[in-house]
């Protein structure tokens, strides 16, 4: 399978993660747009903090974000864009063959709770690598909801200018 073919195989999955886990999600998310500080996040998913599915005033900022990189090769992993990690939840996402050789060259990044890959079908994907050590207390998240929300926005919505 060319590198194309295994990332839009990747990017199908974890699209159909998000539209299974989430309420909104959005592809190809930009942060500090037109600065050197520039980055880009494969996929990022949101699902609003819904106590017993009623939405409060902190249902926004107390939401779940989960980042979603995609890798499939080495050269992709080892290229300089991407592997931005903005999350509550953040995951990187690959084939066995490149988790497994991140893991034993210790490439893993850090800031991900998890390395996943597709099942054996390739109808899902699956946690090859939990790296959050069960740790679900803390965040990765250092940006605001609202900064979050308005790049999600902005990726998948169209400008009037």
């Amino acid at each position: 399978m060319s590198r194309a073919e295994t990332t839009a195989m990747l990017s199908k999955l974890v699209e159909k993660r998000l539209k299974n886990r989430v309420s909104y999600w959005a592809s190809e998310v930009n942060f500090d747009l037109g600065t050197p500080r520039n980055r880009r996040i494969d996929y990022i998913g949101f699902k609003p903090f819904t106590p017993g599915y009623v939405l409060e005033p902190s249902s926004v900022e107390l939401g779940t974000f989960s980042c979603y990189e995609i890798k499939s090769c080495m050269a992709d992993f080892k290229s300089g864009h991407g592997l931005t990690f903005y999350g509550d939840e953040n995951y990187l996402v690959t084939t066995p063959e490149l988790a497994d050789e991140l893991r034993v060259s210790h490439q893993i990044p850090r800031d991900i709770d998890q390395v996943l890959v597709p099942t054996a079908k390739g109808d899902k994907l699956r946690c090859l690598y939990d790296v959050s050590y069960g740790d679900k207390r803390n965040s990765y998240r250092r940006r605001p909801a609202s900064e979050m929300l308005y790049a999600m926005i902005e990726a998948n919505g169209k400008r009037t200018n």
